[in-house]
């Protein structure tokens, strides 16, 4: 940005800095809401538009750390820590992917595994929706993404997500609404285990990508 007052343009950059500032302070603050409870669930409300054509679907997940179990639709999706395992339980198949291919995440967090590295990150709107304070952060990846951008509301009252909405290359937008955050509750460790042998004796198709 070219301006004629140099002391003006410091002044824009420092506006920039304490935007950026306050973005990571509020991630920072969701990140640590999150990963230091024991555990959590989620439920949620996901919306899925492509090519002029939206579904949608109610969903939940049960997390313990970075490990979770996803139901949404006829999709599962259990995540190790190490391997994301998807079920499409109306085809019949299981896909297997890495850990850093957090593109294929349908969690409300699954940008908190990557802000920090993989987007750069600036507020944007500021909300009141039902007397509750909903800050927007724009998050553009920094890495080659099958998206453009994404939009996550946080609840600053309490640190939680109110809604995350994605925008891909190709056009398609997901979007995500909490509509129930309860933390620390009992979930035994094998509901995060996949069962490879389970799946196949069902007839199941396993790809590894």
């Amino acid at each position: 940005m070219k301006k004629i007052i140099y002391s003006f343009i410091l002044l824009l950059v420092g506006v920039g800095t304490l935007n950026a500032q306050s973005a990571k302070q509020i991630l920072d603050k969701v990140y640590a809401k999150y990963t230091n409870a024991n555990s959590y669930y989620i439920k949620f409300d996901f919306s899925h538009n492509a090519n002029g054509k939206s579904t949608s679907r109610s969903g939940e997940v049960f997390a313990m750390k970075q490990k979770f179990n996803l139901n949404v639709g006829d999709i599962n999706q259990i995540f190790t820590g190490t391997k994301l395992y998807t079920i499409a339980k109306d085809d019949k198949e299981v896909t297997i992917s890495d850990a850093s291919n957090t593109d294929d995440f349908l969690t409300p967090t699954k940008v908190l595994n990557t802000y920090r590295t993989d987007f750069s990150y600036a507020l944007t709107d500021k909300k009141t929706v039902g007397g509750k304070t909903i800050q927007y952060i724009k998050l553009t990846p920094t890495k080659t993404s099958t998206i453009k951008y994404s939009v996550l509301g946080v609840n600053t009252a309490n640190n939680e997500i109110y809604d995350y909405k994605e925008y891909g290359k190709n056009g398609d937008t997901t979007s995500i609404v909490v509509k129930d955050y309860v933390q620390n509750l009992l979930i035994h460790k094998s509901y995060f285990n996949f069962d490879q042998k389970k799946y196949k004796s069902q007839g199941y198709m396993i790809t590894q990508l």
